[in-house]
């Protein structure tokens, strides 16, 4: 039988299956399969399907499928070197085998080049297998050093699997359909509290049958202010025409500028984001693109959880949203990377592109596990567990420490 994993988190109780490519680099006598293929890329898949999938299998060009147990002898075939006839007998015959040994409809990860997809994947597809490619849009050397920094990155990406089991926690009492614009004062019902984009067609890397989060946020941090959760979500989604202000959401902003960009439109909409107002003629010329921001980011499926602490930049918001987004982005970057046609690729802000995400706050900061705690305690106090709380529940001086490692951070950068 092929290697299971029983220490890694997965997205669901939904059975997943890795395939990873043969390579050509290969030990000199007989051996295991897991053993004889010699090449980084095939020793970083490895890792990767041994932490985070249920079962893996090796896709042979000689065999057909594998098992990493197997005894094979050295061999000298690719599929690069068959006709294209020969590929798809060859992807048949793997599709027959594998479809011997795993549960129907299970959920099948490709960690492999084309050839090994083509004519496998619809094949697995057809029968009612979810498949997914995360490593499709990499190179060979990037594809090695993404499935390095999961192995190096651990501890982090067990952090951001539980984020996510939290997230599903949430979702268990949102509505069915989550698109933003679907929503109003009356479905968005808490006074304060964090937000969650997510966007189709973003997928998690690490978990790539998961959404992934494309925006973290918050409002109300600053002390005597009075903007409610809904307050903050209409200005990011615009009136009921249609028509928004950018100029008083960040977000709006951020997406309106990678729209401009994606299309070339910079010298037509040059007055974009400049200013903090803008009189009635700009504003009317800047609706074409305002009513495409409002589009854009009304279809996307959001989450909230309500954190009602006081208005105040040391509140338990602004310590969930700092943390949440350090997680997904950090010092070392994202581990789960933006689709190649994500939208915020084409931002004129090096933070979005980089990290993912459409905030650009916090993308480069440590992160504190601590937070994970508190969202999931106002989880708790959502879904009735626990009583809300009369003090914050972030860590005493969590902001005047953040401080203080900052300046002696700064400090040792000038030495």
């Amino acid at each position: 039988m092929a290697s299971h994993n029983s220490g890694r988190s997965l997205e669901s109780t939904m059975h997943t299956v890795a395939l990873i490519a043969c390579t050509s680099r290969k030990g000199s006598l007989p051996a295991a399969a897991e053993f004889i293929y010699r090449s980084p890329l095939f020793s970083a898949a490895r890792s990767y399907a041994e932490r985070r999938t249920n079962q893996w299998f090796i896709l042979s060009a000689k065999h057909g499928l594998l098992s990493p147990e197997t005894i094979i002898d050295p061999y000298d075939e690719t599929l690069l070197r068959m006709t294209d006839s020969a590929r798809r007998e060859w992807a048949t015959g793997v599709y027959l085998s594998l479809s011997k040994i795993i549960p129907s409809g299970c959920r099948i990860i490709f960690l492999s080049g084309a050839a090994y997809r083509m004519h496998l994947e619809p094949l697995l597809a057809a029968s009612g297998h979810e498949t997914a490619a995360p490593l499709s849009s990499l190179g060979i050397g990037s594809q090695v050093a993404w499935l390095q920094k999961v192995s190096r990155e651990a501890i982090r990406l067990s952090h951001m699997d539980r984020f996510y089991t939290l997230l599903e926690r949430i979702g268990n009492q949102a509505s069915s359909d989550r698109r933003l614009s679907m929503h109003s004062s009356a479905s968005v019902n808490h006074p304060r509290g964090v937000y969650f984009f997510f966007e189709s067609g973003e997928r998690r890397m690490t978990a790539p049958f998961q959404h992934r989060v494309t925006r973290i946020g918050t409002h109300a941090v600053s002390e005597g202010s009075r903007a409610t959760l809904w307050n903050r979500l209409r200005t990011h989604r615009g009136g009921a025409d249609g028509i928004g202000n950018h100029r008083g959401s960040i977000f709006r902003l951020h997406v309106g500028d990678s729209l401009i960009r994606r299309a070339e439109l910079q010298e037509i909409f040059s007055t974009w984001g400049v200013g903090q107002s803008a009189p009635k003629e700009i504003r009317q010329g800047e609706e074409e693109i305002e009513l495409e921001v409002s589009l854009t980011i009304g279809q996307m499926p959001v989450l909230w959880l309500g954190v009602d602490d006081e208005p105040s930049a040391d509140s338990d918001r602004t310590y969930i949203e700092r943390n949440l987004i350090a997680l997904l982005c950090g010092p070392t970057g994202p581990i789960d990377l933006p689709s190649s046609e994500w939208l915020g690729r084409w931002s004129s802000r090096e933070a979005i592109r980089t990290s993912g995400l459409w905030n650009i706050n916090h993308v480069y900061d440590d992160f504190d596990p601590t937070a994970l705690d508190v969202l999931e305690q106002y989880i708790e106090i959502a879904e009735g567990h626990r009583n809300k709380p009369s003090h914050s529940l972030a860590p005493v001086g969590w902001r005047s420490r953040l401080s203080e490692r900052k300046s002696a951070s700064d400090q040792m950068s000038l030495l």
